[in-house]
This record gives C-alpha cells, structure tokens and sequence, in this order.
C-alpha cells in the first residue's frame, strides 16, 4: 500500500489529467456493473428475462438518454417501487458521474489546447517561413514589406508578452496599406473603358499573402524556437529593443548593451547552424550599441567557422544614421530609396557571376538582357556575385536577341556644388549622421577652399552640450540652442542662412526616437508646424528663396505621414520603414547586406564599390544636349557606353547606370520590367536617377 500511494502520488503530481481520466473511467465502469447488477437481480415483472449484460447495455442507454427508461419499466404504473427509484438514481448519478464528468474532462482539454496554442507549447508543421523574434517599432514594416511579395508569406513572432496587441497592430498595418494601395490603383483606372479597367485592377491589386502567426512565450526556450520550427525557416529575425526603453533621465542612451538579443542569438545559431538544418538560413540581428556588436562579433567568430549559419550584424542607428544624411543632402532620394529599398515595384537583388571584370560582364549583359540593369561587382565569403536592379530574380536571367545599340549620348563633367543643412532637434542617430557627412566631404578629391557641406545645429542646449558638435565636427558651423516653447528666437538664424547664402539648403527636423511611444514623432511635428509657417511667411515677402529651401521630416510612425504631406513643402522619412525594409532584403539574401553597406557608405580609404551611390542629376547638366525621346533600354545602354568610352573613365571604373528620373513636377519613374517596353521623353529641367561613383563625377 506505502508503493502504491508514493505511485499514485507521482502519476498526480507528473500527469494529473491522465488520473482525472483513469478514475472517471474505471468509477463509471464500476457504476455501470452495479447498476446492471441491481436492475438485472430484481427480476420484476417486465424485466424477468433482462440478464445482466441487457441490463448493463439499458444502463448506459438511460444515462446517455432518460427516456430509454422505458426500455426497463414497461409500465411505470405497475413496475415496483424499488425498480423505479433504481433506475432513477442511475439516471441521475449517471447523468453527473458519466455524462458530466466526461463533458467537463473534454471542455478542459479543448481550453487547454487553445490556451497551448495561444501560449506557442504546440509545435508548428512550417517551412520556409519567416521568425521574428521580439518585437519593437520596426517590426511592423518587415511584415508589412511582405505583402509585395511575389509568393504568400508565413512570418512567426514569438514574444514575451502583449501578444493580443501586437496582432491588432499588425492587422491595421497591413489593412491600411492594402486599403491605400487598391486606393491608389482604383484612381488610375478611372479613365480607362469596362475591360480595360477591369483587367488592370485585376492584375494591380494589391491582397493579403501575409499569413502572421503571434505567440507569447520565452524568446531563449530551445523547445520553443523548435517548436516554430527556425530550422526550418528561411530567415531569423532578431529585434533589438527600441531607444525609449534604454533611454536615460538626461536624455542619454544607456551603455547596457542588448544581452536579450545576444542570449536569443546564441540559442537561434545553435539550431540553425545544427547539422540538422534545412536551409542555409540568415539570423539578422539588430545592433544598437558597441557592446552588443563585439560580442556578437565574437559569436560569429566561432558559429560561422564551418557550420551552416549566416550571422548579419544590422546596424540600425549606423544605417539610419547614414541614409538621413544622404536624403538630407538630396531630398529627392526618399522616393528613389522608398522604392527600391521595397519589395514593391523594383528592388536590389543578387546573382552568383564567373568574372572580374565588372565593365566588361555590364557590357555583355545589356546586349543580351533587358529586365533589369546590373549595378556592381560584389565579392561575398570570397565568391563574386552581381547586384541588379530588376523587378524580380527571375528577370535577371531572361534572354534575349537583341539589335546593337543604335542610341547614343553625351555626357558632361559633372561637379558638385556646395550643400548647406540645417538639422532641427536630436535622436539616438545624430553622431552617425554626422559621422556620414564628415566621410562624405573626406571623399572630395579635388582641392576646395570652401567645404563641400555646410551644417547648421539648432537643438535643445542639454543636446547640444552632450554632443558638442562645433568642437568635434569642423564642418558644423554653428549650434544654436532651440525651446520649443519660445521657437522664434531660433527663426534669426535661419532667417539670416536663408538670406546670406547661395547654397542649396535643406532643412532635416529630426524625431526623437528616446520618446515615450505615446510622444512618438511629438517634437518633429511641432518643429514642422514652427518652421513650415515661417518658410511661407518667407516667402511670400521673398518668391525668389522657393527655389532652394527644401522641409525633409524624419517620422518613426507611419500612421504621421499624412499629417507632414499635409504640408507641400516637406518630405515625410518614415526612419522605421526603411529598416524593415532592408531587413527584408537581407533576410532573402546574405550578399544584398554588402550592397547596402557600400551605398548608404562614404569611404575615401575604399574606393570603387564603397562610393557607388545613386546620384540626381538635372538633364541639362548631365547631357551635353536633352536626349531624344527613346526607351529606357536605350538610354541604359547608351548612358553607360558613354560613361566607359573614354580611356581615363574606363581606368577609373566609373560605368554611370541609369536607374530612373524624376519630372519636374515630382513624379518618379523608377525602371522595372521589360525596359524595351517603357518610353523616355526627358526635359531640361528633369532629373536623372544615375547609380555611380559620385568621386568621378565631383
């Protein structure tokens, strides 16, 4: 008996459902064979013949249904009282012990079952899907980038907590931007006749392929990671944690480091990189500070050495740092980046290469291909591979017979002018924003007296004093302490900028990511207001600034874009989108990462891919005259033929590739698809979207 009750204690403490079901089975068995015992021995008039398996089999019979009852007394009037009460009591004890009890045992397993699933302690049957793990502002876009995906998309999130909110949010990213999207298409089908217009929005609408699976649980749990299956996944995601939640009382970022994301890392590389593996898959992890990176570092140093995992360190606040500083130098860059940067429409992709000779392979390539336009030679993990912007891989390898090129231009010697801007406000990305500018202007290889960049610093006096930005930046030449609520002792100096200098300026009003997030894009917002309103009032006493004063607004939420559009002089940067954006990309294909590192780069040590960049230049100064009406396979072609034709280009490998351009009234035109197919008229005072070396030309 001592045995029987430390087993039984065990089996309670290890398995208690599963004794739950043994003692309601073998109570119910217990039940039923005394009952059909008792009904069958009383042998009262009607049940004379009823032995004791009819008598068992009418027992369940009753307890299931208590009108078979009559199936035992045949005329309650006549049938004994005891008979009567017995088969009363089975029907009653019966209905609480067999039919209860089994009802209640099967709702627990069905609530524990849904609360299991909900909990992530069930295993997915997935594969090639997408695991995010963690969660902050970026995510959202990552998801939201897949819906211009070619093929349907399966992302897993796997959260510590505020799982229900994440999906809400999630499912409003993703209503929104289709609703805006078939908004979009639906306009510019209006004009179009019945068939017409029906197939396009057929073709063009945009629907859900997002399929989005959210489970609370513990981030650093081997059983759960496999239980989402990142073995099998095409890509890892790791967040970091957002500035405002490591911000300090005085504004600083805390120097702690991310050990969650480390952690979460090192449980992820030790699945993926099994031998068990499926997919040579991508772990990207967001780095936010110097201690994550050198560990981080230290943990590709020995999980990548041989084994099937592709670690990538994604610099958040270095990447963003690096593109606000290129849009805030030309602001016409965001609808350049905003598309190719996306899954929607044409994107940067990836394609293994044979070759060293980068000028070479684009010449022979254009003469075969025309769904897309190589960019760059890249080396990876010592293989070479070419960058293309196409509308999809597969476009990359279509093939054609193509005529020789009967289209050429001339090119003039570009030089670039000097820029000024004025930053307004801070954010955890100012010093790698400046950091950018000091390595875009040490990238000048012609002797200037004047530096090619001006920058002007207005910003809160703790920020200010922090950063000390006159002292550790020559280029910065002054810094002038801003109260939002006393604004316009600040407009004097923009005041006097605008009116002394000859320089294109720009203005780039900075969001504070270390806000709270219901203060989230706050200040840049009210900075925007202050400065729209006396821009305009500028220049209705002055027309002739309108011709060099440009608004650039950094936001983090893309719910404010509407509110900064809603001033026609300011560029609205959703920082965010572009972060979930290239992690998207990175998360296709490890190589991309190179790609972007040398394009968002400047670097006078590493010339050659590093300072490839797209470029904006106006028609009439890049062509020695406006080309003639062509397609954009044309221009291509004759664009980059005219670029590597002399001897002293062709030395410095400078092949100019055009991407696109823009009107003069703003619209975009970013080349995708078969580009025989789409015809350039350019005007003088058009833009020309052109991915080079931007040393050759300066």
């Amino acid at each position: 008996m001592t045995k029987f009750r430390i087993w039984l204690s065990v089996q309670i403490a290890k398995h208690p459902k599963r004794v739950v079901l043994v003692l309601i089975i073998l109570f119910n068995v217990l039940f039923i064979t005394v009952s059909a015992a008792v009904i069958s021995s009383l042998s009262l008039r009607g049940t004379e013949k009823m032995n004791f398996f009819y008598a068992a089999y009418y027992t369940v019979t009753m307890i299931l249904d208590a009108g078979c009852i009559e199936s035992v007394i045949k005329d309650i009037g006549t049938s004994g009282v005891a008979l009567t009460l017995t088969c009363l009591a089975v029907i009653i004890i019966g209905m609480i012990t067999f039919t209860g009890a089994v009802i209640g045992y099967l709702t627990n397993i069905l609530n524990d079952f849904i609360e299991n699933a909900s909990a992530g302690n069930t295993r997915l049957y997935l594969s090639d899907h997408t695991v995010i793990l963690n969660w902050n502002a970026r995510a959202p876009e990552i998801v939201n980038d897949l819906l211009y995906s070619d093929n349907k998309e399966t992302v897993v999130v796997l959260v510590k907590s505020g799982s229900d909110e994440i999906k809400k949010e999630i499912e409003e990213r993703l209503y929104n931007t289709i609703e805006k999207e078939n908004a979009d298409v639906s306009k510019k089908a209006e004009k179009m006749d019945f068939f017409a217009r029906r197939r396009y929005l057929k073709n063009n609408k945009l629907g859900n392929n997002v399929t989005f699976i959210v489970i609370e649980g513990n981030i650093f749990s081997k059983k759960q990671l496999k239980d989402i299956r990142i073995d099998l996944a095409k890509a890892v995601i790791i967040l970091s944690n957002d500035p405002s939640d490591s911000a300090l009382e005085d504004g600083r970022q805390s120097d702690e480091g991310n050990p969650q994301a480390v952690k979460a890392l090192m449980q992820a590389a030790d699945i993926v990189s099994a031998g068990n593996a499926e997919h040579n898959q991508n772990i990207i992890i967001e780095i936010t500070d110097p201690w994550t990176y050198d560990i981080v570092q230290r943990i590709i140093s020995v999980k990548e050495l041989g084994e099937k995992c592709n670690i990538v360190m994604f610099q958040v606040e270095k990447f963003l740092g690096q593109l606000l500083a290129q849009i805030s130098m030309t602001p016409e860059m965001t609808l350049v980046y905003g598309d190719l940067f996306s899954n929607k429409g044409a994107a940067f992709y990836t394609e293994p290469v044979q070759t060293d000779d980068e000028i070479g392979y684009i010449r022979d390539y254009l003469s075969t291909h025309k769904n897309a336009i190589p960019l760059a030679l890249l080396t990876h993990n010592g293989e070479s591979c070419f960058c293309f912007a196409a509308n999809n891989q597969k476009d990359i390898n279509k093939k054609y017979a193509l005529n020789s090129l009967g289209y050429s231009v001339e090119l003039n010697n570009m030089q670039c002018g000097c820029k000024r801007v004025i930053m307004i406000g801070h954010n955890s990305k100012v010093e790698e924003i400046l950091n950018c500018y000091e390595a875009y202007i040490s990238c000048q290889t012609n002797d200037k007296q004047i530096s090619p960049l001006k920058v002007t610093i207005i910003d809160e006096a703790n920020s200010i004093r922090r950063m000390d930005y006159c002292q550790r930046y020559s280029f910065v030449e002054e810094a002038v302490e801003i109260d939002i609520y006393h604004i316009n002792k600040t407009f004097d100096t923009i005041n006097r900028l605008l009116f002394n200098t000859f320089e294109e300026t720009n203005i780039l009003i900075l969001s504070d990511d270390t806000e709270l997030n219901e203060n989230t894009d706050s200040s840049a917002l009210m900075y925007l207001v202050y400065i729209q309103d006396f821009i305009k009032e500028m220049l209705r006493k002055n027309p002739e600034l309108k011709k060099g004063v440009k608004t650039i607004v950094e936001i983090t939420d893309p719910g404010h874009y509407d509110i900064v559009k809603g001033y026609d002089m300011a560029d609205a940067v959703i920082s965010n989108r572009f972060t979930g954006n290239i992690i998207t990309q990175i998360g296709k294909k490890e190589s991309i990462y190179d790609f972007y590192k040398g394009l968002l780069s400047y670097s006078s040590d590493k010339p050659g891919n590093q300072n490839k960049k797209p470029q904006l230049k106006k028609v009439s100064s890049f062509f020695k005259e406006t080309p003639p009406p062509c397609t954009a396979y044309d221009l291509v072609r004759a664009v980059f033929e005219a670029s590597v034709s002399s001897a002293e280009a062709s030395e410095k490998q400078c092949p100019a590739m055009v991407l696109g351009y823009i009107k003069a009234n703003g619209e975009t035109i970013i080349f995708n698809g078969d580009l025989s197919e789409i015809n350039v008229s350019l005007e003088a005072e058009d833009k020309i979207i052109v991915y080079t070396d931007f040393v050759c030309l300066s």
